[in-house]
């Protein structure tokens, strides 16, 4: 060991170095030491005052490190265990962020990605906000899950994905999916179901009711109905010579028109429903009716046979046609307007 230029040091108890390999420098008048080698210290060091190091300070396992410059760590810095600052950039943090990000950068665009839910309180203060005037707003209120539309405009939803093999679709299903409830279908029908059952579906031409229609009343006009026993409808027969009208009894209301010979039948018909007859001679005209008619007495009423002559009968289905039975129709007698 070699010491130079030594004046006054002021140490009392000696000076005990390890592995120095040259001191340029030790001068009480200024209180600078100078080291020009390497300086070892097998023991603490104290220093009161301030350390300057112009180089690269190299250590381990300190603790309290205050420094008001920048610090290069080549492998990053820990914090305890929930902070990791890698040497890549990342943080990495296990506890609650808390202040004002608005000075966050970069975020925007980044996508989020939570491998567990997040969880908000029950209310509408915990709620999802979408727009910068919160105008929809996602939230459960701890009875029920409710999306508002606090804006302005249309709630809108959209559906662009192949659903059952059926192209694009929305579908309103139960909460396992077993049930459907709505089915939408891009170019195509959409459909209520009741307990999973199809009952009222859209079509190209129309709706279709599966099932009974109850409705307090109806409007529009009902002249393509079929199968509807209400109303009064009627049936315009024209008759030839020798031929029988037959009278299908679904309607209400007959009207023929006969010349020659002509015999009156009738198919179908509902017990207790009631008809009238009218006939309308074309020529000299003969009228007679099937054995379903009964008329007062059992005679059968005169027809007036000129041309030009109206008459009217008015019969209710007594008796409805079954195997071993014959249809029966009360008649009444006929009433001549010629």
């Amino acid at each position: 060991m070699s010491l130079t230029k030594i004046g006054s040091i002021g140490i009392n108890t000696g000076i005990s170095f390890a592995g120095v390999t040259t001191i340029a420098t030790l001068n009480a008048s200024d209180n600078v030491l100078s080291v020009g080698g390497t300086v070892n210290f097998v023991s603490d060091v104290s220093i009161g005052g301030t350390v300057s190091i112009a180089g690269t300070l190299t250590y381990e396992d300190v603790t309290n490190v205050d420094a008001v410059g920048l610090i290069t760590a080549r492998d990053g810095i820990k914090v305890g265990s929930g902070i990791t600052l890698s040497k890549d950039g990342d943080i990495f943090f296990t506890g609650i962020m808390t202040g004002n990000g608005s000075g966050l950068t970069g975020v925007a665009n980044t996508d989020v990605i939570f491998s567990d839910k997040i969880t908000f309180p029950d209310s509408a203060a915990g709620s999802i906000n979408v727009g910068l005037g919160s105008d929809l707003q996602i939230y459960h209120d701890s009875n029920n899950s409710i999306i508002q539309d606090a804006g302005t405009g249309e709630l809108q939803l959209k559906a662009n994905s192949a659903i059952r093999n059926q192209g694009t679709a929305f579908y309103v299903n139960n909460e396992d999916a077993s049930e459907a409830m709505i089915a939408a279908l891009q170019n195509g029908a959409v459909t209520l179901y009741h307990n999973n059952s199809a009952k009222l579906a859209t079509s190209a031409s129309g709706v279709t009711v599966t099932g009974t229609v109850a409705a307090t009343s109806y409007t529009g006009d009902g002249s393509a109905l079929t199968g509807i026993a209400a109303g009064i409808t009627t049936s315009n027969a024209a008759s030839m010579t020798g031929i029988t009208t037959v009278l299908d009894l679904s309607k209400d209301d007959f009207k023929i028109t006969v010349s020659g010979i002509t015999t009156v039948d009738v198919r179908g018909g509902s017990e207790g429903n009631s008809h009238t007859l009218r006939i309308h001679n074309s020529g000299i005209a003969t009228v007679g009716f099937s054995t379903y008619f009964l008329f007062p007495s059992g005679a059968s009423p005169i027809i007036p046979t000129a041309d030009g002559t109206i008459s009217l009968i008015s019969f209710t289905v007594d008796r409805q046609g079954a195997v071993g039975l014959a249809t029966q129709l009360l008649a009444g007698s006929s009433v001549n307007f010629s």
